[in-house]
């Protein structure tokens, strides 16, 4: 029937990841930065291995971040058919799902502040399963994925109102 792709915008994708930019910068720059410092091999109270692991770590997270979602977002595919949804993605790990709209028992539009500013959304669709959504995976945030045990996130579209209409409309006519 048809079939959308996310829309990958790169600064959005650092903004999400920030919090663990700066947890893994201070992390890294205390334990492999104290690390180095316990071997001796700078001199005493040398701040050299705390700012450099510190720093390797600011500017690595964000990297592998940004090319991690894009690479994510390149690969994804969601295709709406009669009767499922066939999803798709994945760069550093595949997913594939299929979800039957027969089982859909919930359709949910989101859309956040970053989103609305490009146009784009987020559509839900949770199943019998218990339900979770897409994003409650800290891992989303550096771009592994957002297929979750109870349905699947359709993350960063375009027209997500006219998708959500046409979404709604099929499974309304599955379910009957």
């Amino acid at each position: 029937m048809f079939s959308v792709r996310p829309v990958f915008i790169g600064w959005i994708a650092l903004l999400y990841q920030l919090p663990l930019q700066l947890f893994f910068t201070f992390w890294s720059a205390m334990f492999f930065g104290g690390l180095v410092s316990s071997l001796h091999i700078l001199p005493k109270n040398s701040p050299v291995p705390f700012v450099l692991f510190g720093g390797l770590a600011f500017f690595a997270v964000p990297l592998v971040t940004y090319f991690g979602k894009k690479l994510n977002y390149a690969r994804t595919v969601y295709n709406f058919l009669e009767d499922r949804l066939e999803f798709e993605e994945g760069f550093f790990n595949i997913n594939e799902k299929v979800i039957k709209f027969k089982d859909v028992e919930e359709v949910t539009l989101r859309k956040g502040i970053f989103q609305r500013i490009y146009g784009l959304g987020t559509i839900y669709l949770a199943t019998h399963a218990t339900g979770s959504f897409g994003r409650t995976n800290v891992f989303t945030a550096l771009g592994f994925g957002n297929i979750s045990a109870s349905g699947v996130g359709v993350c960063d579209i375009r027209n997500p109102d006219e998708t959500f209409a046409r979404v709604r409309s099929i499974v309304d006519s599955q379910n009957v």
